[in-house]
């Protein structure tokens, strides 16, 4: 598995199955009466996939609050919390990488293309344009339609079994289609490269959301890595500000 790239300053349906059986037509005789043909109604497959899929979607498209921990590579750790309004485009996070010879943190908030950044060894804000970013660079770049990494864990799922109302379990790919960092969930900070399905587990409340994504990757070398983002507060109003006082950026980050 390629290493990992922690982002300190976060810069099918399945074929229904339609099958019918009939009843096959008895010749009368003397004594019977005609039977009348019958045919069997087949029970339409689930597809369980899409109903999960369906369940990540709707979770990502309203404000939610969310929570992460877990495994890195080189025997680090990460956690972090974070809030997203994908509708009103706000958004925050804040995580911490611990373990291995760099520790690290950083916090960012996002409202509509104002970006604010703030490393954990620094007390002021740094407030970056995105109108006028040029550069492809990690302390400058974001994507609305994706910014906590669920929408490509969701593409990637590729089997789902129903353990009970409530849980899920089954293999995504942990490659994505074009090896861009969307582990963990929430965090991402993660490519990985030729790495086989792994499992994962997820849990919903009595409404549908989903309150929790488990992964688990299996590296060529190394330990197992497990992560966790717990979700809540589907459809709740966030309180996200600017911070009170922030810096500009150098022009540098506006210039290829």
């Amino acid at each position: 598995m390629k290493q990992s790239t922690t982002l300190l300053v976060l810069g099918v349906a399945g074929g229904l199955l339609v099958a019918a059986g009939c009843t096959p037509k008895a010749e009368p005789t003397r004594a019977e009466k005609p039977v009348q043909a019958t045919t069997a109604v087949p029970s339409p497959t689930p597809d369980v996939r899409g109903e999960l899929v369906a369940g990540l979607q709707r979770s990502q498209g309203v404000a939610h609050r969310y929570a992460v921990r877990g495994d890195l590579p080189e025997g680090k750790k990460v956690t972090g919390t974070g809030a997203f309004d994908p509708k009103k485009r706000r958004f925050q996070t804040t995580i911490s990488v611990t373990g291995g010879k760099y520790p690290s943190a950083g916090s960012r908030i996002v409202i509509g293309t104002d970006s604010y950044v703030r490393p954990s060894d620094e007390k002021d804000w740094v407030h970056v344009d995105l109108k006028r970013v040029k550069r492809d660079d990690i302390f400058l770049r974001f994507d609305w339609a994706d910014p906590t990494g669920l929408k490509a864990f969701t593409s990637s799922i590729v089997s789902v079994d129903r353990v009970d109302p409530h849980t899920y379990t089954g293999r995504f790919d942990p490659d994505g289609k074009d090896a861009t960092a969307f582990l963990p969930v929430g965090a991402p900070s993660i490519v990985s490269i030729g790495t086989r399905l792994s499992p994962f587990t997820i849990t919903t409340d009595d409404q549908g959301w989903v309150t929790s994504i488990k992964v688990e990757l299996s590296p060529s070398e190394g330990p197992k890595l497990t992560m966790t983002t717990t979700l809540k507060d589907h459809g709740k109003p966030l309180k996200i500000t600017a911070p009170a006082r922030a810096g500009e950026a150098a022009d540098f980050y506006y210039r290829k």
